[in-house]
């Protein structure tokens, strides 16, 4: 028989919305939490966080009747989990276009604010640098950066965030040289107010690699509009000799600006970058090799025969052994093979995270079975095999993260 395992919810509006960076409500003492994991889900009555101790026990996670710790009256809308990230068991998470706190878990039952950071202008968290990150500093961009007329490139802010005080240690600017041409539509006219984006930042060695796309308007709205591949490859940290990288093969620098990221470095430390081609809506993969700053103008990895991110834009993960996961799909980027349809071995169904997670060598994601039920699904790359674990209630309607919370 299922048991629920849900913790309490907290009166988040009153006690988080009262706080501010001049008065913080930090409690004095933080209780340790005995949950270890957490799975983020939204249904048609708000946002919703769901903890269990273990994620492969038969259990049923449901926010049903007031369960589950309720999100949805301190973030202005439910996709904000697209700019939140979990690290070392504690929640990073923009709200309100400047304000950005830090939540914990206490005593199993309760989510607080234990601190927070106000930005004097503009900021939602954008891609978080996690091979640089550290337990008390969180390498870190917004959004977007500003637009330098006079200097023709994107200002990007790096952010060096120190976690034991939620003050920042130093932030460095990178700037990204903006094309010196207007991109123009298919009619040959030109785009309103076309603008950069960063899809990924990563640090390699003594090398940042920002990948980044180009959106633009007309009278259907904002889009996609280049068809390039744009990567700009500077020294890290002092961002000096800089250059940009172009591909026409496989369209732009894949992913939005959101906290997932689309990159990943394999055994060899070569670095793949995911592109898509924005008129067939199909994915490729590029790749940097391990101690160089070009393309390598004789590998790409074409992947418009399979439906990656078909329902959402989830995290890529290294899996290791010359593996790596792009939803649905398992891959062998080095050798271009797809070693396994996870949606097959599940037993039908798609995935449905934007943040999955690894632990002990072992992939963590959720999937929304073809009977329109969602299961926690462990994946083992040494023995390419799946396992069943917790059932999330067939009410949500998005699950954005599958977090370890210590």
């Amino acid at each position: 028989m299922k048991h629920n395992r849900i913790l309490a919810c907290g009166a988040l509006a009153l006690a988080l919305l009262a706080s501010c960076k001049d008065s913080p409500d930090v409690p004095e003492t933080v209780e340790k939490i005995s949950t270890e994991y957490s799975v983020w889900v939204t249904s048609a009555t708000g946002s919703y966080l769901l903890t269990t101790d273990n994620l492969m026990k038969d259990t049923l996670l449901t926010p049903v009747g007031n369960k589950g710790i309720d999100l949805s009256a301190y973030l202005p809308a439910a996709f904000y989990a697209v700019y939140a990230y979990n690290h070392e068991g504690k929640f990073y998470v923009s709200n309100n276009g400047t304000r950005f706190s830090q939540l914990e878990i206490q005593n199993n039952a309760t989510l607080k604010e234990t601190d927070n950071y106000a930005f004097p202008s503009n900021f939602f968290l954008g891609k978080v640098l996690k091979d640089v990150s550290t337990k008390d500093e969180l390498v870190m961009t917004k959004t977007a950066g500003t637009f330098n007329e006079a200097k023709n490139v994107l200002e990007q802010p790096i952010y060096f965030m120190n976690l034991k005080d939620m003050t920042l240690n130093k932030t460095l600017n990178v700037d990204i040289p903006f094309l010196k041409y207007a991109p123009l539509k298919p009619d040959k006219t030109p785009y309103t107010n076309p603008y950069m984006v960063p899809t990924s930042i990563t640090v390699r060695g003594n090398k940042l690699f920002v990948g980044h796309k180009y959106r633009g308007t007309d009278v259907s709205g904002s889009m996609d509009i280049s068809d390039t591949t744009y990567v700009y490859v500077c020294d890290y940290p002092d961002l000096t000799n800089g250059k940009m990288l172009k591909d026409a093969r496989g369209g732009f620098a894949a992913g939005h600006w959101e906290v997932q990221t689309l990159t990943f470095m394999d055994d060899n430390n070569d670095l793949y970058i995911v592109t898509k081609n924005r008129i067939a809506s199909t994915y490729g993969l590029i790749r940097i090799k391990s101690g160089e700053t070009e393309i390598d103008k004789d590998y790409f990895f074409d992947l418009k025969d399979y439906n990656v991110f078909k329902n959402s834009t989830a995290q890529v993960q290294k899996l290791g052994n010359g593996k790596a996961y792009l939803s649905p799909y398992v891959v062998d980027p080095a050798n271009k093979k797809v070693i396994a349809d996870l949606r097959i071995l599940v037993g039908g169904g798609e995935s449905k995270t934007t943040m999955n997670f690894m632990e002990n060598g072992k992939l963590y994601d959720v999937f929304k079975t073809d009977a329109s039920k969602w299961f926690v699904f462990e994946y083992d790359p040494a023995t390419n095999s799946v396992k069943r674990g917790a059932e999330i209630d067939p009410g949500i309607t998005h699950v954005y993260h599958v977090n370890k919370l210590k």
